[in-house]
């Protein structure tokens, strides 16, 4: 049942929701521990300032280290590039000199000292996924941009104190104390993996299973209070459909921070923790919104319990390569959209279009010939949010990937197990007992339920470029798949939107759009006469009918408003048409209902 909160409910959620926590755990008493306070110094400068306490040193050298990414966007960041005043002293106040040995790792020696206090400022002038940002109305944080780890003491638990200009408010996904200003974290990897946004924001509440969510809005008043009611419904019933898969949900609560504004760098999107995800919204309709959050949210799971081997435990300090994103983003993109039809927010034959879709994005793509899913998924660290000159997304391997052993798990165990199985015992067999998975491991998963060898099939779809046979695999559902081709609309740009306008962002050369005068920067905001901000599919949609005309582009430029007529180019491009078979046996009907039951 969703709710908005009351103002008794709202200081509830804001400090205190959930059990009350009233202090640290009990802890031995030599062990070090990193308390932290961040206070938000300076608007007009965009300034945190970050301060460490570490306690119970007791070793003669301590190393402290800063993240340079954020785990689930693949990308170098350095963060200390935005680190001013850094210093280190000790109880006495006196200055400790510490050794970089590493771009963002520091050697202190602690000989003769019990304690110490790292202190900088940190300029949040980033409005990213993977960025910090201070704002005169609000600030965000995720914690690897901020929190040191002390090397070796991964598993020690820590408070975080806060600072905040008056009537400014408090969300995080770190837990919180009877003090509505002080969180805790039970071990680094939690701590780093928390956002926190301080300021003025829209919050709504609603519950799932008896456990509090929470979304947060950014700015106030950029969704409607109806389309806020129907977001925070699809939100539930995606998260109980998601969370049966594994038998409940696996954490005290969750936060959905969504903004509605454009991001200011690549790291655009959305991005999943813990307990939390965070979302650059580019609309305002729940319908549309939704699948990016059932992604994200199958992610609790996928890739934040359930990960690589070569992800466990974080390497903060480097790139984390791994051969198997496309289990850890493919098959979330393939959850994602079957979780919408468990929930009642797709019907069967929206979901087989997502499959159709998958095969599309994989067999249209010339690089699918030379790139295996294992191979892009490695690769990622290269061009995760930049172009690359030849590239095929593991997402949308995965995806298809994920379809086609689904329906041959059933079709081998004559409907008994499926993907779910798999994904079920590998969160048993290696989260639950701390450790990552390789791929081998997921193979002999597959085996054991599919009751065959499974290694023939990842040496040719997983490590290797061959085409997988389609309609022997979807005949075991009693459907097949029509090859063809599409004649789809080309204008020749590259568009980034928000709720409030959409932009160009690049132009093809010699192009519809180049020749006709359209240019990088311009902002949209009709086509044909159509409103984008009311009818943005509409206005898109006239143009697989109006092929080869002149089509009017309403755009913003230097200020003032003009039109610019396009003629609507075409590209002939590959389709993938997934049918049912004419006389389906009653084995093929049981896969099928097997693979698209609720």
């Amino acid at each position: 049942m969703n709710r908005q909160t009351s103002s008794r409910a709202l200081l509830r959620i804001l400090f205190v929701c959930g059990a009350l926590y009233f202090g640290p755990a009990v802890l031995a008493a030599d062990q070090l521990r990193v308390d932290y306070t961040v206070a938000v110094t300076s608007t007009s400068e965009q300034l945190f300032h970050v301060t460490a306490d570490v306690k119970n040193v007791n070793q003669n050298s301590l190393d402290l280290a800063l993240p340079v990414w954020t785990p689930g966007w693949y990308t170098i960041e350095n963060y200390f590039k935005n680190c001013l005043r850094f210093k280190i002293t000790d109880s006495k106040g006196a200055r400790v000199q510490p050794t970089m040995i590493r771009k963002q790792t520091w050697r202190v020696d602690t000989k003769g000292i019990n304690s110490l206090k790292i202190e900088f400022d940190y300029r949040a002038n980033v409005l990213a996924l993977n960025q910090a940002k201070i704002t005169s109305d609000y600030a965000f944080f995720t914690g690897t941009e901020l929190f040191l780890e002390a090397m070796g003491h991964r598993s020690s638990p820590s408070t975080v104190k806060f600072q905040v200009p008056s009537g400014w408010r408090i969300v995080s996904s770190l837990k919180e104390t009877s003090d509505p200003m002080t969180f805790t974290a039970p071990d680094y990897d939690t701590l780093v993996d928390c956002p926190t946004e301080m300021g003025n924001f829209d919050l709504a509440t609603f519950d799932v299973d008896g456990k509090p969510h929470y979304l947060v809005v950014t700015p106030k008043g950029s969704l409607p209070q109806d389309k806020t009611s129907d977001f925070t419904r699809m939100l539930a019933s995606v998260a109980k459909a998601e969370g049966a898969i594994f038998g409940g949900l696996p954490y005290e609560k969750y936060v959905y921070f969504y903004f509605f504004s454009r991001p200011e760098s690549n790291a655009a999107g959305a991005l999943e923790h813990a307990n939390a995800h965070v979302s650059f919204a580019r609309g305002r309709d729940p319908n549309a919104m939704i699948g990016t959050a059932a992604h994200e949210f199958f992610h609790l799971w996928n890739v934040k319990r359930l990960r690589p081997a070569e992800m466990w435990p974080y390497d903060y300090s480097r790139e984390n390569e791994t051969p198997s994103l496309w289990v850890s983003e493919g098959f979330t993109n393939y959850y994602g959209s079957k979780s919408l039809y468990r929930a009642g927010l797709r019907d069967r034959g929206q979901f087989i279009n997502s499959v159709e879709g998958a095969i599309a994005g994989v067999e249209g793509n010339d690089a699918r010939n030379y790139i295996p899913p294992a191979s892009a998924s490695a690769s990622t660290w290269v061009g995760y949010d930049t172009p690359v000159a030849f590239g095929i997304s593991y997402y949308t391997q995965g995806q298809n990937l994920g379809a086609l052993l689904d329906l041959s798990i059933l079709h081998d165990s004559k409907a008994k197990y499926g993907l779910d199985d798999v994904m079920r015992q590998l969160y048993r067999e290696f989260y639950e007992k701390g450790k990552g998975f390789t791929t081998e491991d997921m193979i002999s998963i597959v085996n054991r339920l599919a009751g065959r060898d499974y290694h023939d099939f990842y040496r040719k779809y997983v490590l290797g470029v061959e085409v997988p046979p389609y309609n022997e695999i979807l005949g075991y559902a009693g459907y097949a798949m029509e090859n063809g081709t599409n004649k789809r609309p080309l204008v020749g740009f590259d568009l980034d939107g928000t709720p409030e306008e959409i932009r160009i962002v690049g132009v093809t050369p010699d192009g519809p759009a180049a020749k006709a005068g359209l240019a990088p920067g311009d902002v949209l905001y009709s086509i044909g006469g159509i409103d984008l901000k009311t009818h943005i599919d509409e206005a898109f949609g006239q143009l697989d009918q109006r092929i080869g005309q002149r089509v009017s582009f309403g755009i913003k430029r230097g200020g003032s408003e003009k039109t610019i007529d396009v003629e609507i180019g075409s590209r002939v491009e590959p389709s993938y048409k997934i049918v049912e078979a004419s006389k389906p046996t009653a084995e093929q009907l049981a896969v099928r209902e097997a693979w698209l039951k609720k």
